[in-house]
């Protein structure tokens, strides 16, 4: 099969467009309009299906992509250290995180990250959709929460410890001395899909699960954050969020000897890092400054 012809293929899909494509390679669109076509007619499979606005990958088209893409990007860091450009780091790198995320942890990382290498572009999206990284371009993806189980290679991060904490003014108010009282005392939260939320904590071999309803719920934790700076309730916040306001005494911890369950944070990516360079030196710091936010 003519590697060219999976090269423009590849290329397609990575940029989401025959036109994008088309502009990131220099050639003309209808040379990879009849590059797909001469794949599909060898093969006899569909792979992409277009229409005037948008194209979508047929199942045997992702998999065909996702199996062609690690070869071909080697192959593209192959060449570029015949030529001694292992060693330079520029280009376009892509990252998903979950919303709020990068302003409290990956400010300082992106900022040296671009210091070093000003030859290096970073575009971050912030969601909390389980975005298709594969089909979306992303070089990266940071992902809270235990993964489902897939093809993406995976760093473990660390974890975050959520903790139980309140207002200065608002704690002076309450008295929280066991989980159940929560239900008596205004709480804030994450938006959920049910009218109350479920505090699960634990203390030595006992859990008690309390579901309580929110007074305010929230689809942002710096919004959580800052209602529960205001008084408005109790609320439980991931230690790296807090720990500044708790050591000024703007906030308080309640409820100290029970834990909720720590919370997973990995990096996950389409690709191996280990041939690129430019791949590697991104994944360790992203690594390295979540992991020091964590301790």
């Amino acid at each position: 099969m003519d590697i060219q012809l999976i090269y423009y293929f590849v290329n397609i899909v990575k940029f989401g467009s025959f036109t994008k494509a088309a502009d990131a390679l220099k050639v003309p669109k209808s040379s990879l309009s009849k590059a797909v076509t001469k794949l599909e007619e060898r093969t006899g499979t569909k792979l992409l299906v277009r229409s005037t606005r948008k194209q979508s990958l047929t199942e045997a088209g992702r998999h065909f992509y996702e199996s062609c893409l690690g070869p071909l990007e080697n192959i593209e860091e192959a060449e570029k250290s015949l030529y001694g450009m292992d060693n330079v780091l520029s280009g376009t790198i892509k990252i998903t995180v979950p919303e709020d995320f990068e302003l409290f942890l990956l400010s300082s990382c992106v900022h040296s990250l671009c210091d070093q290498y000003p030859d290096l572009r970073i575009i971050i999206n912030s969601t909390n959709d389980n975005i298709d990284l594969i089909g979306e371009g992303y070089d990266f993806a940071i992902r809270i929460g235990p993964l489902e189980e897939s093809n993406l290679r995976v760093r473990n991060i660390g974890y975050i410890q959520p903790i139980t904490v309140v207002s200065k003014q608002y704690f002076k108010e309450i008295d929280v001395s066991h989980p159940n009282d929560l239900t008596n005392v205004r709480c804030i939260g994450l938006s959920t899909n049910k009218p109350y939320q479920t505090w699960r904590l634990t203390k030595g071999d006992v859990t008690e699960v309390v579901k309580t309803p929110l007074v305010v719920e929230t689809n942002q934790i710096t919004s959580v954050h800052k209602l529960t700076l205001s008084g408005v309730g109790v609320s439980a916040l991931p230690t790296f969020l807090c720990n500044s306001d708790l050591a000024s005494g703007r906030l308080v911890r309640i409820l100290e000897d029970w834990r909720y369950m720590d919370v997973p944070v990995s990096l996950v990516s389409p690709l191996s890092t280990i041939h690129s360079k430019r791949l590697k030196v991104v994944s360790d710091a992203i690594v390295n400054a979540l992991r020091r936010s964590f301790n």
